[in-house]
């Protein structure tokens, strides 16, 4: 069991990005399902779109993780953290870390980890303690019906009204960029 937030925050982003890079086959928590789950529909629901963000990573991680601390900058400016921006902030860091790791470069994605972790921790630890940490992310995606279908509806409409500005935020900045 992870002794802090950071080491929590770290292994699951790092259980993550190894998932959708294909390696990771079980979850290691039941808080890791659930990022894995809440992810996978929001990088479905927005393919076109982190696909686009791919090649920002320029398959250099000191490149990706300022680019990672802009978007985040940005994400802050346009009204602060909530439960959908920081799902949108961990699936387009994955997108960044599988560009890498494709591209070659192994140290990558565990590099993108810890500096979204750092970032998540230490300037977002009040938020995420405020908001129960990652109990409290299981909750809010984990709301849902009893049945499949209703549980894919209610988890992407979810996420898409707490990401949806995240996601406008994200395209604004690589519009300017």
């Amino acid at each position: 069991m992870p002794g802090s937030l950071k080491e929590e925050t770290a292994l699951l982003l790092e259980d993550y990005f190894q998932h959708r890079a294909g390696g990771a086959a079980l979850p290691p928590s039941a808080t890791a399902a659930e990022l894995r789950r809440a992810a996978a529909e929001l990088e479905r629901r927005e393919r076109p779109f982190f696909r686009s963000c791919a090649p920002l990573a320029r398959a250099e991680p000191r490149e990706a993780a300022a680019l990672l601390r802009k978007v985040a900058a940005q994400l802050e400016a346009e009204g602060g953290l909530n439960w959908g921006r920081l799902l949108a902030l961990v699936v387009f860091t994955g997108t960044l870390a599988a560009a890498l790791a494709e591209s070659g470069c192994e140290e990558g994605p565990s590099r993108l980890a810890a500096a979204l972790a750092a970032y998540l921790a230490e300037e977002q630890g009040e938020w995420l303690e405020e908001h129960g940490g990652w109990d409290g992310f299981c909750r809010f995606f984990g709301r849902h019906g009893s049945q499949p279908a209703d549980q894919n509806s209610t988890l992407s409409n979810a996420i898409m009204a707490a990401a949806g500005f995240g996601i406008a935020g994200l395209a604004f900045l690589l519009v300017v960029r």
